[in-house]
């Protein structure tokens, strides 16, 4: 933004504590809404996604119990010790969830995002997307726009016909991620090289299952666990929705 529009936000801000200064789902435009409109668009999110409400904060008791699934790995010889250390994160919050507005929708829905910074299982994520990422390489798959015009300048005329794009609705959501984790876990065990020696294909299955079953999130301080797909912003399963 120029810096007058900078200053003008500012002194929008300053001026009312009611109001939200975000930056729109696509396009580099900034939304102002009042924190009502807000928290009306984020409980109708919530309300209408495969979410329910917990009784009480998961956090303060997952770490310990991702410990005891990783240290039966360990003790079955189906992950490393390095694996296991890298794997825990020992003083976690709670992953917040938050939205940014999608002002080229009908109605400007949110789009929901879950912040997973110092969490419990976002050192599992990492290890987990270390060996996840190389199976995101495939041919069909476009990085960006820029990739997909190179690849219409190198397409043959006798092979290319014709671009089309195709928008999923609630992505993340909407995933089977029973049919991601069968497609993993027979890649890794079709090629085995993909993993090391002393980090099995089971133990990949059954850490991924894990994260799955204690995906969850807070907002205004409440707790939801989500009972369907994934929530966008965990790295493993980024790297498997990709």
């Amino acid at each position: 933004l120029p810096a007058h529009q900078r200053r003008a936000l500012k002194n929008l801000q300053r001026r009312s504590e009611r109001l939200r200064i975000l930056p729109a789902d696509k396009g580099n435009s900034i939304v102002v809404l009042s924190n009502h409109q807000y928290d009306l668009k984020m409980q109708e999110h919530i309300g209408e996604g495969p979410y329910s409400l917990l009784k009480k904060d998961p956090t303060p008791t997952l770490p310990s119990k991702l410990d005891r699934v990783l240290k039966k790995l360990l003790n079955d010889k189906k992950i490393s010790k390095a694996f296991y250390d890298q794997a825990r994160n020992l003083h976690p919050r709670a992953p917040q969830m938050y939205g940014t507005p999608k002002i080229h929708k009908k109605g400007i829905p949110i789009r929901p995002i879950v912040s997973f910074y110092n969490t419990p299982l976002i050192a599992l994520h990492k290890v987990l997307a270390h060996y996840l990422k190389p199976l995101t390489c495939s041919p069909p798959r476009l990085r960006d726009s820029r990739h997909f015009l190179e690849c219409l300048r190198s397409a043959s005329p006798d092979t290319y016909t014709y671009p089309c794009s195709l928008d999923v609705k609630a992505l993340y959501t909407s995933c089977d991620m029973t049919l991601a984790r069968i497609s993993v876990r027979s890649k890794f065990l079709a090629q085995p090289d993909l993993l090391p020696a002393n980090i099995s294909p089971s133990a990949m299955d059954t850490l991924i299952e894990f994260c799955l079953s204690n995906s969850y999130f807070e907002y205004d301080n409440c707790f939801y666990a989500q009972n369907k797909g994934g929530p966008m912003g965990p790295l493993c399963l980024w790297s498997q929705q990709k």
